[in-house]
């Protein structure tokens, strides 16, 4: 199964946004996937459920992205400036691509207001809008991955 389809599915199987796109593009060999689900878990729904933050297939990406390339100790300074490099490559990818990196103005409400929450489920934006997101935050991260960036 192709990392895409994998974000996919686990997103139509009630992962959130970055639990989806972390676990399926995450270093498998280093992580496995119930770790990544935990770690991304807080990230979804514009953080913590918020709808204010980040949209979640973003934060997701971003994850994926610092666990391939990040610094991992002092000895790898230089990886922390070519990791934000990618990191903000990767927002205007998706920028451009949705019309934002902020879960709000994406869905054009606040989840994190119940009434907002339900009006989001009533007109299926999770259906629609957000595995857009899913979707297109993998076709962004497959091609930055594939190109394997040093």
């Amino acid at each position: 199964m192709h990392r895409k389809e994998k974000a996919l599915q686990l997103f139509s199987n009630r992962c959130n946004c970055s639990q989806a796109v972390f676990a399926a593009f995450r270093e498998a060999e280093v992580l496995d996937e119930a770790s990544a689900l935990r770690l991304a878990t807080m990230f979804g729904g514009g953080v913590a459920g918020s709808g204010g933050g980040m949209c979640g297939a973003v934060t997701g990406a971003l994850l994926a992205l610092s666990m391939r390339y990040g610094m991992g100790g002092i000895g790898e300074l230089a990886n922390k400036k070519r990791t934000y490099e990618l990191g903000r490559q990767f927002m205007e990818a998706f920028e451009k691509r949705m019309g934002s990196c902020r879960c709000e103005s994406m869905l054009g409400l606040c989840i994190g207001e119940p009434d907002s929450l339900q009006q989001a489920r009533e007109l299926k934006l999770f259906e629609t809008v957000c595995v857009d997101a899913v979707g297109a935050a993998s076709d962004i991260l497959e091609e930055m991955l594939s190109a394997d960036v040093p």
